[in-house]
């Protein structure tokens, strides 16, 4: 243990150290370096039934999508910067009804890179996530919020890159914080935490991945893969895979197709039944699988 929190440490001095080196560098030079922008799309639709009698329930729905960028690069430096954000609600049948949430994410991404060879680099990268609001399971019990989870992810690398189109990169010293700060969900272990505590620090090797391309004029396909092994169980690999299409059907309408594959050995999120009669069951890891499919208007925010 003593060993992976030595390995953590030197991993986030040295990504904050590139970091603040990467400050300095942008403050002294024209902003013509800079790359910024960010995207924000907002979808909404609605079923209303009267006496309807083929069937079904009234419904409402709502939701977001936006994306900030701010990347630098002169010379052999490289800073990119994203902000990733969605969330979504449902309401079926009857105005009383509660909505529901359908996509709730926060993701923040920092990679500095400096160039070794022509495609070769080498980086350090902090990614952190986390969502909005509370989640809930069938039966209404808070199974998420806030900061419960959120998972922070730092690593120092090589990283491969292909233009503007290709990346992938190697991390050997990479860390896993997992942080819960539900007290309901901490004294339940929830998310692999020891019962009663905020946090769980994991030293590791991480591969991950990412691809974007215009594959089809006005279609644009982007694919990211991200993988993290603990040292102590090398076997078990944490997977997270996003895969989005988007298509642009105008200057300000679009639509979207996305989807979102997790598998994380601490989130025990698959039911097994052990005995039906006696109504026993437990939960192991499972695979989680999210898709969404959006049309709505886009809003194009240039700096």
């Amino acid at each position: 243990m003593k060993i992976i929190k030595a390995i953590i440490f030197l991993i986030l001095v040295s990504a904050t150290n590139a970091i603040a080196q990467t400050d300095s560098i942008a403050a002294n030079t024209d902003t013509s370096y800079w790359d910024k922008g960010g995207l924000i799309n907002i979808n909404f639709s609605q079923v209303d039934l009267t006496n309807w009698n083929g069937g079904g329930k009234s419904s409402i729905s709502i939701g977001g999508l936006s994306n900030f960028k701010a990347n630098y690069e002169k010379g052999k430096n490289a800073w990119s910067n994203r902000l990733d954000l969605a969330y979504g609600l449902l309401r079926q049948g009857e105005n009383e009804n509660p909505f529901i949430k359908t996509d709730d994410n926060i993701i923040l991404t920092s990679r500095y890179s400096r160039q070794l060879k022509k495609r070769i680099f080498i980086s350090g990268m902090v990614d952190f996530r986390t969502q909005f609001d509370e989640g809930l399971n069938e039966e209404n019990e808070v199974i998420s919020r806030f900061l419960a989870p959120g998972f922070l992810l730092a690593n120092i690398g090589l990283t491969y890159r292909y233009k503007e189109i290709f990346s992938a990169s190697f991390s050997p010293l990479s860390s896993k914080t997992t942080i819960v700060t539900d007290d309901s969900l901490s004294n339940a272990g929830a998310y692999g935490v020891e019962i009663g505590e905020t946090t769980r620090f994991q030293g590791g090797i991480n591969f991950s991945s990412s691809f974007q391309k215009d594959i089809w004029e006005n279609v644009n396909l982007s694919t990211n893969l991200n993988m993290f092994a603990d040292y102590e169980k090398l076997g078990n690999i944490d997977i997270n895979w996003e895969t989005a299409l988007i298509f642009k059907i105008n200057s300000f309408l679009s639509a979207s197709y996305s989807t979102q594959l997790i598998y994380d050995d601490d989130i025990k999120s698959k039911e097994i039944v052990i005995n039906e009669a006696l109504g026993e069951f437990r939960y192991v890891p499972g695979i989680q699988f999210k898709s969404v499919m959006n049309i709505g208007l886009n809003i194009k925010l240039p700096y």
